[in-house]
């Protein structure tokens, strides 16, 4: 890698913008790893007050420019996505809601359904998989991971995000 490059990625990687998503993804990991708190309603204020930090500090990335995005193999293991999905599902007492696809059209509301597993499961697989990037010593995976942290926040996983805020907003509205 030319050195250059090399001083550019970890310039990024010292950005306050950065070192705060980065301890915003660990710690969103580390609820649903953890597996903790039993009772629903108190996993949900929690991990509500997570994806508004996650979303705060998602939106405040820096653009940066890679040579090229290179698949480097690094995943998480299907058996512990299944447990993380099993664990989301067993601890929000609901999955499925509606959603307004296109909110600028007044005339026919379009609307969808969500899924509030799907949304936090695949927040966390896109976020775990990156930061298994981002920890490797190697600079140019853990350039790959900068970018791929930026584009997936604006490619995906940001839509996942707000609806589950909102959806997990008016349940705890709803069950105050």
């Amino acid at each position: 890698m030319d050195e250059k490059v090399k001083i550019y990625i970890e310039q990024i990687i010292a950005m306050k913008p950065v070192l705060d998503f980065v301890e915003a993804a660990k710690g969103f990991c580390l609820l649903i790893e953890t597996q903790q708190n039993d009772n629903p309603k108190e996993f949900l204020e929690i991990l509500h007050k997570q994806l508004l930090t996650l979303y705060n500090t998602g939106i405040d990335l820096p653009d940066i420019f890679i040579e090229n995005d290179v698949d480097f193999g690094i995943d998480v293991p299907k058996d512990q996505m299944q447990a993380i999905r099993k664990f989301i599902s067993e601890r929000v007492p609901f999955s499925h809601y509606w959603t307004v696809l296109d909110p600028f059209e007044m005339d026919v509301a379009k609307t969808g359904m969500g899924d509030v597993t799907d949304d936090l499961g695949d927040i966390y697989l896109n976020l775990k998989r990156t930061l298994m990037k981002y920890d490797n010593e190697s600079t140019a995976v853990k350039g790959n991971a900068l970018w791929q942290f930026k584009f997936d926040f604006d490619n995906h996983w940001q839509e996942h995000c707000i609806n589950a805020i909102q959806i997990i907003f008016h349940y705890l509205f709803e069950n105050r």
